[in-house]
């Protein structure tokens, strides 16, 4: 990964991991105002409605890490999370355990401190500890699974079985009975991520128009479904939906992700804020549920209409997710001084490891590339006349396909001008017998008197 990937977070990531945790302390809001003991009417719709979005919040969680985690790679970086993840769990933990002796008055020994750490039993909402942790170790695994399928059809069948295999374990009872083993719920998580990364593939190839109304009617559907049910019934039971690993959850969750899915990296004021709150949501797992316990009888003592003490939730929730996000956030204050000296360490290194290629390179003599001589094209000859000697020239081998007409060579080949060259007298010059030879005329005697015009009429006949 690139360092701008290593310092820069997905804000619809971090922005959802909040919703997640929000929807979860919401569900143990609505809980707590004992809402699920009272008998259910038409008046109740809207409250189911908003209860029933709740329960989505855990698939939402690991939708966003399916989202982030899914092109990690398999390294020991991949693990490194657990450290910070172990570390806040733990203090936190012990935090929770200290708030619980102090505020409710609950007996606290070292056994069961072990107890509750080892079995994830702090609170109600500590139990999405253990999927994160589940999920961390499961992730650079499920992200190859899901690399090594090239296809859509291929990553769409793995996300079906997926879902298929946990998803409908709660909703596939007759009589009270399960068709499905229960620990196949346990297996919505791994749903979930692989649900994640394939919105983070393929949610940007429609509207964002079309995930709110598909949102809006899986929402409505389910309502109406379990207002219809439970009216008859007069309370609230429907086990087929009301669980977090059901199908209608990870199909809500799955549309929120895609709604407000995004890949741009973001340093703006608010991203900041959502990823400094995103640091903070394990803490508020573990701390949130024992602050709604603590401050619901306060409440509930100025609201006791059960409608008004349900509205007022919209305001409670969020007061006390940011309320143990800054908990949170203070009590991970060594970690962030560790890991500022750790990566400065890591930077100084860098920096002397450059510096020393640097000068390597500058000792280095600079190598004069060598040009490869490209091999000569054979040519084809051709005659060249000229008046004293005669060279041959080349051509090249550039063909015409289909030549119109035969030019004759030596018309297209220029005349050579004549030279002049300075006469050698004694390489010429032929005596007078010579040229009576040549005119095959008797030689004449030097004796002989002859004129001049007879000779030269002897010679031109």
């Amino acid at each position: 990964m690139s360092d701008t990937t290593k310092n820069n977070r997905y804000l619809c990531a971090d922005l959802l991991a909040c919703l997640g945790v929000i929807l979860l302390l919401a569900l143990q809001y609505i809980q707590a105002t004992g809402f699920l003991e009272e008998p259910v009417n038409y008046e109740s719709t809207p409250h189911i409605a908003v209860r029933w979005f709740c329960l989505s919040g855990a698939m939402l969680l690991s939708a966003c890490m399916g989202f982030v985690a899914s092109e990690k790679y398999i390294s020991w970086r991949s693990f490194k999370p657990l450290l910070r993840l172990g570390y806040i769990y733990i203090i936190c933990s012990l935090c929770a355990m200290l708030m619980q002796k102090v505020m409710l008055d609950q007996e606290i020994d070292s056994h069961i401190i072990l107890e509750t750490l080892s079995q994830f039993t702090t609170t109600d909402t500590t139990k999405f500890i253990a999927m994160y942790f589940a999920l961390i170790l499961a992730a650079p695994f499920l992200s190859a699974a899901f690399r090594d399928l090239k296809t859509y059809q291929a990553r769409f069948a793995f996300l079906a079985i997926s879902a298929g295999v946990s998803t409908l374990q709660p909703m596939l009872i007759i009589s009270g009975k399960y068709l499905l083993p229960e620990w196949c719920k346990l297996l919505a998580p791994i749903a979930g991520f692989v649900g994640g990364a394939f919105v983070k593939c393929y949610a940007k190839n429609h509207s964002r128009i079309l995930w709110f109304f598909l949102l809006l009617l899986v929402s409505v559907l389910q309502t109406v479904s379990v207002v219809f049910i439970c009216t008859e019934r007069g309370c609230l039971y429907y086990p087929q939906f009301d669980s977090m690993a059901s199908l209608p959850s990870l199909i809500i969750a799955l549309l929120i992700l895609s709604l407000f899915h995004s890949k741009n990296y973001g340093d703006s004021g608010l991203h900041s804020f959502f990823a400094g709150a995103s640091g903070g949501t394990l803490s508020a797992l573990i701390l949130g549920d024992i602050m709604i316990d603590f401050l619901m009888p306060s409440i509930a003592e100025n609201f006791p209409d059960t409608k008004n003490l349900l509205f007022v939730g919209f305001l409670a929730v969020p007061v006390i997710f940011i309320l143990c996000c800054t908990i949170g956030l203070f009590l991970q204050i060594p970690i962030f001084i560790v890991h500022a000296v750790t990566d400065d360490v890591y930077e100084e290194d860098d920096e002397e490891d450059e510096d020393d290629d640097d000068e390597e390179e500058l000792e280095k003599p600079e190598k004069i590339p060598v040009q490869k001589q490209k091999p000569i094209r054979a040519l084809d000859p051709i005659e060249v006349v000229s008046s004293e000697t005669v060279s041959i020239k080349y051509k090249s081998m550039k063909r015409v396909q289909e030549p119109t007409a035969l030019v004759p060579i030596r018309e297209s080949i220029p005349k050579a001008e004549p030279v002049n060259k300075p006469v050698n007298k004694s390489e010429h010059q032929a005596s007078l017998d010579e040229i009576l030879k040549e005119q095959k005329i008797s030689a004449i005697s030097t004796k002989d008197s002859i004129s001049v015009d007879e000779l030269i009429a002897k010679i031109t006949k």
